[in-house]
């Protein structure tokens, strides 16, 4: 039986991060969208962020894969056109579930901050596809550029996938761990983060050799930031429940191709507890 397709997000954090992990010829983004079996899409939002910080080099990319069709590009108009060939005007309130429940993941207050205006909107039920989009407009254009609002679309878009493919979706973000957390423990959503990316090419069958040069590439942005940044947590099993736990990043391939780690559906790394595993 041929494997499922799946249907990802990337979200702006992680095609900025994978635009800058780079070999001489390539971009760790490049070995992201060749990986058989998936496909990709992003939100809008993700376009504007990427201007908003002046990722030339990742809005470049990102404008080319949405142009050859490799990634698919919504907007919010696009999601409630699709949305509301199955489910007609609901479609609204859906989108506004979606959001809330999105904003919640991060703040119990971001949505009744900036989005009491929608509410407003709706229970006046005197609205349709263009009024509905310029109040939401107008209350985004409040937030201001707070990087997690497009982690938010992203869930936005996520959910949507649901009904419109019938299948779950994953998002490749950010090294948020607070952002993952939420995504896949509060919304179980699976999560990708750039660190499991490289366990991912592993499973693929790509040699550590061919791999090697990304990972230089992750560690020299990692070690030469304004904060520079040496250790990273992992999970493991220890005194009866998991834990998290620095290592040197430096080790971090290596044991990766040891077969040490596992990924969790956060996306963080867990080092495979091989007395745990033989009792269960």
């Amino acid at each position: 039986m041929a494997e499922q397709q799946k249907y990802a997000i990337l979200d702006t954090d992680f095609v900025s991060k994978a635009n800058i992990i780079k070999t001489e010829s390539h971009v760790l983004a490049d070995e992201v969208l060749a990986f058989p079996g998936y496909s990709f899409f992003c939100h809008q939002k993700m376009k504007e962020e990427l201007a908003d910080h002046g990722k030339r080099d990742a809005q470049v990319w990102l404008k080319n894969k949405i142009e050859s069709g490799e990634i698919v590009c919504y907007s919010d108009d696009k999601i409630l056109s699709e949305m509301s060939r199955y489910i007609h005007n609901s479609c609204f309130s859906y989108y506004r579930s979606f959001l809330k429940q999105g904003c919640d993941i991060f703040s119990a207050e971001f949505y009744n901050q900036y989005f009491m205006p929608l509410d407003e909107m709706m229970d006046s039920e005197e609205y349709d596809q263009e009024r509905f989009l310029t109040v939401l407009r107008s209350c985004e254009n409040q937030i201001g550029h707070q990087k997690s609002y497009g982690e938010i679309k992203a869930y936005v878009l996520a959910q949507t996938i649901k009904p419109l493919y019938n299948t779950e979706a994953y998002i490749f973000c950010s090294d948020d761990f607070g952002a993952r957390r939420g995504f896949a423990n509060s919304a179980q959503i699976p999560c990708i983060s750039i660190l499991s990316v490289f366990l991912k090419l592993r499973l693929l069958g790509r040699m550590m050799e061919e791999v090697e040069p990304y990972f230089q590439s992750f560690l020299h942005w990692c070690f030469d930031r304004e904060n520079p940044q040496t250790h990273v947590k992992i999970w493991l099993f220890k005194d009866g429940s998991d834990k998290r736990e620095k290592v040197p990043l430096e080790t971090v391939l290596h044991d990766i191709y040891e077969g040490l780690y596992y990924a969790r559906k956060d996306g963080d790394l867990q080092k495979i507890n091989k007395k745990k595993d033989e009792k269960e």
